[in-house]
C-alpha cells in the first residue's frame, strides 16, 4: 500500500467565530464603541437661581439693600448661604458710584475649585467693574473677596444678579443672588429753601410725572417723629421746613438721584425728586405723593417709601 498522506485539519466552518475572515475581523473591531473604555461623563451642572425669591422678601437682601428693620446693618452682612457657600456684601455708596466688597467662603467639608463671580447688570444699566478674586480655590473654611465697583448710569427699578460659579468634588455649581444695590443707594439729600421747592413741586406737575398712594403704617405710627426719621436715615431725604405743614401733618422734602451720565456741558445728570407726606395718627394712615421728571422713578421712590412706613 501507498504511503498514507498527512492527515489535514478540516477547514474552518464559514462562520467559525475563532477563524473569522479578515474583513469580518475589521467589522468587529471597528464595531467596538470606544466609549466603552472612556471615562464617564461630567456632572450636570447643579443651577439655583434664588434672585426673584430674594427681591419678593428675603430678610438678608432686604437688611442690605433698605436696612429698615430693627438692628440691620446696611453697610455689610451675609446675603447669601446655603451647603457649599456663604456669600457676604461689604458695600458704599458715593453719588452715582459704589464699592461693593463680595466674600465668599467655602462651607463644605470638600475644596471648592474654579471659583468665579460676575455681575448680570441686566434693566438697571450699571456700569460696572469687577476687580481680581482673591482666590479660586478654597479649602474648608477659607474664603475669597472680590471688589466690585458700580456706576449708576440712568434711573432703573429693577435689580442686578451677582453670579458666583464653583466647582465641588466635580459637580459644578452656579447661584444667581440679587444685589441689594438698588436704586434709592443713589439717593442724595438736596437742600431746598421753602419757596424753591414750591416751585419746582408745580414744575413737575404735569400728568405722568406724579404717584400718588394712600396706605396703612405697617412699620410704626402715622406720625412725624416716625416718618422723618426714616425718610432722612433710610430713603436719604432732606426735609424742608417752612412749607405748609398741616399743623405738624405734613412733612416735605428732597432727594436727587445722581447718574454718571453727562450732559453737553459734561456735567453729570441728576435726577431730582420731590417728597409729600400726610399723616393721619387717628386713622393709622399715610397719604404720600412723589413727583420726578422720569415717570418710572415717581413709581419706584414712591414703593420704596412705602415699604419703609
Amino acid at each position: 500500500f501507498p504511503p498514507a498522506a498527512p492527515a489535514r485539519a478540516p477547514p474552518p466552518p464559514a462562520h467559525d467565530p475563532f477563524h473569522p475572515e479578515p474583513s469580518a475581523l475589521a467589522d468587529d473591531v471597528s464595531a467596538l464603541s470606544v466609549d466603552t473604555f472612556a471615562a464617564p461623563p461630567p456632572a450636570a451642572p447643579v443651577r439655583v437661581d434664588a434672585s426673584e425669591e430674594m427681591v419678593l422678601g428675603d430678610a438678608k437682601f432686604d437688611a442690605l439693600a433698605v436696612g429698615a428693620a430693627p438692628g440691620a446693618d446696611r453697610a455689610k452682612g451675609v446675603l447669601y448661604e446655603d451647603p457649599h457657600v456663604a456669600v457676604a456684601i461689604e458695600h458704599d455708596y458715593r453719588g452715582s458710584e459704589g464699592r461693593v466688597t463680595v466674600r465668599i467662603a467655602n462651607k463644605a467639608g470638600a475644596p471648592l475649585d474654579s471659583l468665579k463671580s460676575e455681575l448680570d447688570a441686566a434693566e438697571t444699566g450699571l456700569r460696572h467693574e469687577f476687580g481680581p478674586l482673591s482666590s479660586t480655590t478654597l479649602a474648608p473654611g477659607e474664603a475669597a473677596a472680590q471688589l466690585l465697583m458700580l456706576e449708576c448710569m440712568r434711573p432703573f427699578d429693577s435689580t442686578a444678579a451677582l453670579v458666583v460659579s464653583f466647582v465641588s468634588q466635580g459637580v459644578p455649581y452656579e447661584v444667581k443672588l440679587a444685589l441689594p444695590t438698588v436704586f434709592t443707594k443713589f439717593l442724595e439729600p438736596v437742600q431746598l429753601s421753602p419757596n424753591v421747592f414750591v416751585q419746582r413741586w408745580a414744575t413737575l406737575g404735569a400728568p405722568g410725572l406724579e404717584h400718588m398712594a394712600t396706605f396703612a403704617a405697617s412699620a410704626g405710627p402715622a406720625t412725624a417723629a416716625f416718618a422723618k426719621t426714616r425718610l432722612v436715615e433710610l430713603v436719604r431725604v432732606a426735609v424742608v421746613d417752612g412749607v405748609d405743614d398741616g399743623g405738624g401733618t405734613i412733612m416735605s422734602g428732597a432727594t436727587a438721584l445722581r447718574t454718571g451720565t453727562v450732559n453737553a456741558g459734561g456735567e453729570k445728570i441728576s435726577v431730582g425728586c420731590l417728597v409729600r407726606l400726610e399723616m393721619n395718627e387717628a386713622a393709622g394712615a399715610f397719604r404720600l405723593t412723589v413727583r420726578t421728571a422720569v415717570p418710572h422713578v415717581s413709581t419706584a421712590l414712591s414703593e420704596a417709601i412705602q415699604k419703609l412706613l
